[in-house]
Protein backbone atom coordinates (compact mmCIF):
# COMPACT_ATOMS: atom_id res chain seq x y z
CA UNK A 1 0.00 0.00 0.00
CA UNK A 2 1.32 3.59 -0.76
CA UNK A 3 2.04 6.10 2.13
CA UNK A 4 0.80 10.04 1.37
CA UNK A 5 3.38 12.06 0.47
CA UNK A 6 4.75 14.57 2.59
CA UNK A 7 4.36 17.94 1.52
CA UNK A 8 6.35 21.10 2.94
CA UNK A 9 5.81 23.53 -0.28
CA UNK A 10 2.57 24.28 -1.41
CA UNK A 11 1.56 27.21 -4.17
CA UNK A 12 -1.78 27.73 -3.85
CA UNK A 13 -3.57 29.40 -0.89
CA UNK A 14 -6.04 27.73 1.36
CA UNK A 15 -9.68 28.43 1.20
CA UNK A 16 -12.24 29.13 4.00
CA UNK A 17 -14.49 26.69 3.47
CA UNK A 18 -17.45 26.29 0.49
CA UNK A 19 -20.90 27.40 0.26
CA UNK A 20 -23.59 28.56 -2.46
CA UNK A 21 -24.07 27.25 -6.06
CA UNK A 22 -21.51 28.87 -7.80
CA UNK A 23 -19.00 26.67 -6.45
CA UNK A 24 -20.37 23.30 -7.24
CA UNK A 25 -17.78 23.07 -9.71
CA UNK A 26 -14.77 24.80 -7.84
CA UNK A 27 -11.98 22.68 -6.48
CA UNK A 28 -10.68 23.67 -2.96
CA UNK A 29 -7.42 23.23 -1.09
CA UNK A 30 -7.29 23.33 2.27
CA UNK A 31 -5.24 22.04 5.11
CA UNK A 32 -6.71 19.55 7.97
CA UNK A 33 -6.74 16.70 9.65
CA UNK A 34 -7.86 13.64 8.43
CA UNK A 35 -9.20 10.26 10.20
CA UNK A 36 -10.71 6.73 9.35
CA UNK A 37 -14.49 7.52 9.65
CA UNK A 38 -15.44 3.55 9.44
CA UNK A 39 -15.41 2.41 5.19
CA UNK A 40 -15.01 6.41 4.98
CA UNK A 41 -12.42 9.14 5.62
CA UNK A 42 -13.23 11.80 8.24
CA UNK A 43 -11.71 15.53 6.77
CA UNK A 44 -11.55 18.37 9.31
CA UNK A 45 -10.24 21.48 8.23
CA UNK A 46 -8.44 24.24 9.69
CA UNK A 47 -11.82 26.39 9.33
CA UNK A 48 -13.66 24.01 11.15
CA UNK A 49 -15.29 22.47 8.22
CA UNK A 50 -16.27 18.85 8.52
CA UNK A 51 -15.86 16.83 5.00
CA UNK A 52 -16.57 12.94 4.39
CA UNK A 53 -15.17 11.68 1.29
CA UNK A 54 -16.21 8.01 0.50
CA UNK A 55 -13.10 6.74 -0.89
CA UNK A 56 -9.41 8.54 -1.72
CA UNK A 57 -7.71 9.21 -4.79
CA UNK A 58 -5.11 5.99 -4.33
CA UNK A 59 -4.48 3.28 -2.07
CA UNK A 60 -3.14 5.05 1.13
CA UNK A 61 -1.84 3.57 4.60
CA UNK A 62 -2.03 6.05 7.11
CA UNK A 63 -2.69 6.17 10.97
CA UNK A 64 -5.70 8.68 12.24
CA UNK A 65 -5.12 12.25 13.59
CA UNK A 66 -2.73 12.76 10.14
CA UNK A 67 -1.74 16.42 8.99
CA UNK A 68 -2.68 16.81 5.52
CA UNK A 69 -3.60 18.99 2.72
CA UNK A 70 -6.25 18.15 0.50
CA UNK A 71 -8.05 19.75 -2.76
CA UNK A 72 -11.60 18.69 -3.58
CA UNK A 73 -15.11 19.19 -5.01
CA UNK A 74 -17.92 19.42 -2.94
CA UNK A 75 -20.48 16.77 -3.72
CA UNK A 76 -23.63 18.12 -1.67
CA UNK A 77 -24.01 19.20 1.92
CA UNK A 78 -23.98 16.03 3.93
CA UNK A 79 -26.81 14.63 5.79
CA UNK A 80 -27.38 15.12 9.40
CA UNK A 81 -24.98 12.38 11.81
CA UNK A 82 -26.44 11.85 15.00
CA UNK A 83 -22.83 10.52 15.79
CA UNK A 84 -20.84 13.72 14.37
CA UNK A 85 -21.50 16.93 12.62
CA UNK A 86 -20.69 17.02 8.88
CA UNK A 87 -20.95 19.46 6.50
CA UNK A 88 -19.96 18.12 3.37
CA UNK A 89 -19.76 15.24 1.00
CA UNK A 90 -16.67 15.94 -1.13
CA UNK A 91 -14.91 14.09 -4.02
CA UNK A 92 -11.13 14.44 -2.86
CA UNK A 93 -8.74 15.18 -6.38
CA UNK A 94 -5.40 15.14 -4.08
CA UNK A 95 -4.22 14.46 -0.68
CA UNK A 96 -0.76 15.25 0.50
CA UNK A 97 0.31 14.74 3.94
CA UNK A 98 1.88 17.58 5.61
CA UNK A 99 5.14 17.73 7.06
CA UNK A 100 5.33 17.39 10.98
CA UNK A 101 7.78 17.82 13.25
CA UNK A 102 8.05 17.20 17.56
CA UNK A 103 9.36 20.68 19.27
CA UNK A 104 12.92 20.35 20.06
CA UNK A 105 14.03 21.30 23.72
CA UNK A 106 17.16 23.60 23.99
CA UNK A 107 20.18 22.55 26.04
CA UNK A 108 24.06 22.94 26.08
CA UNK A 109 24.58 20.18 23.40
CA UNK A 110 22.00 22.05 20.81
CA UNK A 111 21.88 25.23 21.88
CA UNK A 112 24.50 26.93 18.59
CA UNK A 113 23.08 24.37 16.24
CA UNK A 114 19.99 25.15 15.18
CA UNK A 115 20.28 28.33 13.52
CA UNK A 116 19.52 31.94 13.61
CA UNK A 117 18.44 32.62 9.79
CA UNK A 118 15.49 34.83 9.09
CA UNK A 119 12.13 34.05 7.73
CA UNK A 120 8.54 35.31 6.95
CA UNK A 121 6.04 34.56 8.90
CA UNK A 122 2.84 34.27 7.03
CA UNK A 123 0.65 33.55 9.34
CA UNK A 124 0.94 30.93 12.63
CA UNK A 125 -2.18 28.95 14.08
CA UNK A 126 -3.82 26.26 16.09
CA UNK A 127 -5.28 23.37 14.65
CA UNK A 128 -6.49 20.24 17.47
CA UNK A 129 -3.05 19.15 18.55
CA UNK A 130 -0.35 21.05 15.71
CA UNK A 131 1.02 24.36 15.92
CA UNK A 132 1.07 25.38 12.05
CA UNK A 133 3.92 27.48 10.81
CA UNK A 134 2.98 29.58 6.82
CA UNK A 135 6.53 31.15 5.83
CA UNK A 136 8.71 31.86 3.20
CA UNK A 137 12.22 31.92 2.67
CA UNK A 138 15.04 32.60 0.52
CA UNK A 139 17.17 29.60 -0.93
CA UNK A 140 19.60 28.69 -3.15
CA UNK A 141 21.10 24.93 -3.42
CA UNK A 142 21.80 23.71 -0.20
CA UNK A 143 19.47 22.14 2.23
CA UNK A 144 17.60 24.11 5.31
CA UNK A 145 16.45 23.31 8.51
CA UNK A 146 13.55 24.33 10.75
CA UNK A 147 12.57 23.15 14.42
CA UNK A 148 10.24 24.95 16.52
CA UNK A 149 12.20 24.93 20.20
CA UNK A 150 11.30 25.22 23.92
CA UNK A 151 14.27 26.72 25.81
CA UNK A 152 14.20 26.06 29.87
CA UNK A 153 16.22 29.77 29.96
CA UNK A 154 13.18 31.70 28.43
CA UNK A 155 10.27 30.56 30.50
CA UNK A 156 9.77 33.83 32.21
CA UNK A 157 6.03 33.15 33.49
CA UNK A 158 3.97 30.10 34.47
CA UNK A 159 1.18 31.99 32.57
CA UNK A 160 2.64 30.67 29.05
CA UNK A 161 5.06 28.75 27.43
CA UNK A 162 7.92 30.09 25.18
CA UNK A 163 8.39 28.56 22.12
CA UNK A 164 10.82 29.99 19.45
CA UNK A 165 11.29 29.10 15.37
CA UNK A 166 14.46 28.58 14.22
CA UNK A 167 16.13 28.58 10.96
CA UNK A 168 19.43 26.39 9.62
CA UNK A 169 20.11 27.96 6.21
CA UNK A 170 23.93 25.93 6.23
CA UNK A 171 25.64 28.80 4.75
CA UNK A 172 22.87 28.84 1.42
CA UNK A 173 22.85 31.93 -1.18
CA UNK A 174 19.63 33.72 -1.43
CA UNK A 175 18.54 32.34 -4.98
CA UNK A 176 14.68 32.07 -4.80
CA UNK A 177 11.57 32.84 -2.82
CA UNK A 178 9.81 29.65 -1.32
CA UNK A 179 6.66 29.35 0.92
CA UNK A 180 6.24 26.17 2.91
CA UNK A 181 4.00 24.87 5.53
CA UNK A 182 5.72 23.00 8.72
CA UNK A 183 3.26 21.76 11.84
CA UNK A 184 4.34 21.16 14.82
CA UNK A 185 2.95 18.81 17.63
CA UNK A 186 2.30 20.21 21.17
CA UNK A 187 1.07 17.23 23.09
CA UNK A 188 4.55 17.43 25.16
CA UNK A 189 3.45 20.96 26.29
CA UNK A 190 0.00 19.25 27.91
CA UNK A 191 0.43 19.14 31.60
CA UNK A 192 -2.26 17.20 34.23
CA UNK A 193 -3.43 19.81 35.84
CA UNK A 194 -4.52 21.98 33.36
CA UNK A 195 -6.68 21.96 29.86
CA UNK A 196 -5.30 24.20 27.70
CA UNK A 197 -1.63 26.15 27.45
CA UNK A 198 -0.92 29.88 26.39
CA UNK A 199 1.69 30.16 23.95
CA UNK A 200 4.53 32.96 23.02
CA UNK A 201 5.31 32.05 19.86
CA UNK A 202 8.40 34.41 18.21
CA UNK A 203 10.96 34.04 15.39
CA UNK A 204 13.48 36.24 13.17
CA UNK A 205 11.69 38.25 10.40
CA UNK A 206 13.41 39.21 7.48
CA UNK A 207 15.38 42.25 8.41
CA UNK A 208 16.24 41.56 11.51
CA UNK A 209 13.06 42.10 12.93
CA UNK A 210 11.89 39.79 16.41
CA UNK A 211 8.52 38.53 14.92
CA UNK A 212 5.90 37.87 18.24
CA UNK A 213 2.85 36.43 18.55
CA UNK A 214 1.32 35.86 22.04
CA UNK A 215 -2.61 34.78 21.19
CA UNK A 216 -2.29 31.14 20.93
CA UNK A 217 -3.91 29.05 22.66
CA UNK A 218 -3.54 25.15 22.63
CA UNK A 219 -6.27 23.58 24.18
CA UNK A 220 -6.69 19.84 25.03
Amino acid sequence: MKTLRNVLFLFLLVTTGCSGDDEKDMSFLDLGIINHYGNDYLIITDAGINLLAYALPTELDFDDNLRVSVRYKVIRPAEPDDSIKLDYIVAVEDINELLTKEIITIDDANRDTLGSSSVKFENVWITQDYLTVYFSFYAGTKEHYFNLTYDPMEQTSDDFVALTFRHKDNGDTEIKQYWGYISFRLNSLRREDGSSVNIHFRGKQFDEMDYQKNDLVYIY
